[in-house]
């Protein structure tokens, strides 16, 4: 006769990991080993808990940043700049904050960033100003949705009184 445990009796309750299934409760919370990949509660826990604790990262790091180029008439989004290449990052990741190192003149900015090179895909837009006192514009907090590994991104400023320029890092960490 063979003797259950309550492990092995718990193990064939649980669900695989990342299981689609959620019949049961166990399913909806999951198993220990659930990765992002999951809908779980396990799964989302794994995946807050990196949110918060990974590594930064800077994009681009040890040089200097992407110069973006406003619209020449006011409040106009210039063209597309790519800020991070396609293949750059090579896992899933999110960007946490936009670093501005130089604006071109004392005014308004909006910058918006895009996850496609034809800029259909915006994955988050901030605003940002430098007065007449700074030396620079002010950084950016910035919450993005999860963006898939290898995937580039592109950027269009505006400003109020249009024509102007933004030089940015981003801050980003990855799954």
């Amino acid at each position: 006769m063979s003797r259950t445990t309550l492990r092995s009796a718990l193990a064939q309750l649980l669900p695989t990991a990342d299981s689609p299934l959620n019949a049961q409760m166990s399913d909806v919370i999951g198993n220990k080993t659930d990765t992002h990949a999951g809908t779980s509660i396990c799964s989302k826990l794994n995946e807050l808990i990196d949110h918060f604790h990974s590594v930064a990262k800077c994009y681009p790091s040890l040089a200097n940043g992407i110069a973006i180029i406003g619209g020449g008439g006011a409040w106009e989004l210039g063209l597309a700049t790519q800020v991070v290449p396609i293949n750059a990052i090579p896992l899933k990741f999110d960007i946490h904050f936009i670093e501005v190192s130089v604006a071109s003149a004392n005014d308004i900015y909006e910058l918006a960033l895009f996850s496609d090179a034809g800029c259909t895909v915006e994955i988050g837009r901030v605003r940002t100003s430098k007065q007449s006192n700074q030396t620079g514009a002010t950084s950016m907090p910035f919450l993005s949705p999860l963006i898939a590994a290898n995937s580039g991104i592109w950027a269009k400023l505006a400003s109020k009184t249009g024509g102007d320029t933004l030089t940015i890092s981003v801050f980003y960490h990855t799954y």
